[in-house]
């Protein structure tokens, strides 16, 4: 069987932890290295997050790059609120794990140096403000070129926001604005986007999601305890389902038939509103008159990936 290579780069949280379990669950599949960036929580808690998530699927020999640690403007706003004060629910009991399994390779350098190794074998699946990307374009241009393909939890269709700065802006987008528009607008391989919006219309259903962390498995255990309070913060909302964006993001990336409709479209990056600062635009009218440089998926096969979803305990 010839494995699918992927890097995933992400700020390691309860929705990043159910993608890189997922990632890790399938057969074909080859995760060849991690990369952190500060988002959710700081980076050092992302770093020590993926190691936990890597301890409870006996996977430590993943290479984890611990990468920027601030976006290319500097802003206080994180995600706590939802994900815990840890980013892993603030778990009583969090598996133990030791930071120096953190390579001393910056993640930007590895993710250069990977692609270079793997040139044009790579799909990268980036659930995180994309600081990342943006400085190894930086530092080399060639980078996303050298990638198989891109794809992006991020942005946002119709401008539904979930940030606590912004009415409009989703969270990756809108905590790093100019990187995403350079990822955007610099990246010459097949771009993804999973938006905001299409993870809200997609949940998977409460019933299935009880069934799933209650099937007492060590996987299940340790995702039952991650994901008690955003659960609780969805409920709260009378939600009719779960959400879990970074994972459907890598449904979408290691399961192509996952994505039933998609546009091929022009999209940029608002940089200087004041209300509308890191929201994705989409060229709906083509009124610029440019070649699509992005691909949105607009529908999905959600029993498909509610199943990738459901596997990832058990395997």
């Amino acid at each position: 069987m010839t494995k699918q290579k992927i890097i995933i780069d992400c700020d390691t949280g309860v929705d990043d932890a159910q993608a890189i379990m997922m990632a890790l669950s399938r057969p074909d599949t080859d995760v060849i290295g991690i990369t952190c960036v500060n988002g959710n929580v700081d980076i050092e808690n992302v770093c020590r997050n993926t190691l936990r998530v890597l301890k409870i699927c006996d996977a430590l020999h993943i290479p984890v790059f611990r990468g920027c640690g601030r976006p290319i403007i500097h802003h206080e706003e994180n995600a706590s609120f939802y994900h815990g004060v840890d980013g892993m629910g603030d778990h009583p009991h969090p598996p133990e794990v030791d930071l120096s399994c953190i390579q001393e390779e910056h993640a930007v350098n590895a993710l250069i140096r990977l692609t270079k190794k793997f040139n044009g074998e790579v799909k990268l699946v980036a659930m995180a403000p994309l600081t990342n990307l943006a400085v190894a374009l930086r530092m080399d241009p060639g980078f996303g070129a050298r990638l198989k393909s891109l794809v992006v939890m991020g942005g946002n269709m119709h401008g539904k926001g979930n940030r606590s700065a912004s009415i409009a802006s989703e969270f990756n987008f809108g905590t790093d604005p100019e990187s995403a528009y350079i990822v955007l607008h610099e990246v010459t391989c097949p771009i993804v986007i999973v938006s905001w919006e299409l993870c809200v219309d997609y949940l998977y259903p409460w019933e299935m999601v009880h069934k799933c962390i209650n099937t007492n498995t060590p996987k299940a255990n340790f995702l039952q305890f991650i994901t008690k309070a955003s659960i609780e913060v969805q409920k709260s909302s009378e939600q009719p389902g779960y959400r879990s964006c970074d994972a459907f993001a890598m449904a979408v990336a290691i399961d192509s038939s996952v994505v039933l409709d998609k546009v091929d479209i022009y999209a940029s990056v608002e940089l200087n509103g004041t209300l509308t600062r890191g929201m994705l635009v989409p060229d709906w009218r083509n009124k610029l008159q440019k070649s699509p440089n992005v691909t949105i998926v607009t529908k999905t096969d959600t029993q498909k990936s509610l199943g990738l979803w459901m596997n990832m305990v058990h395997v």
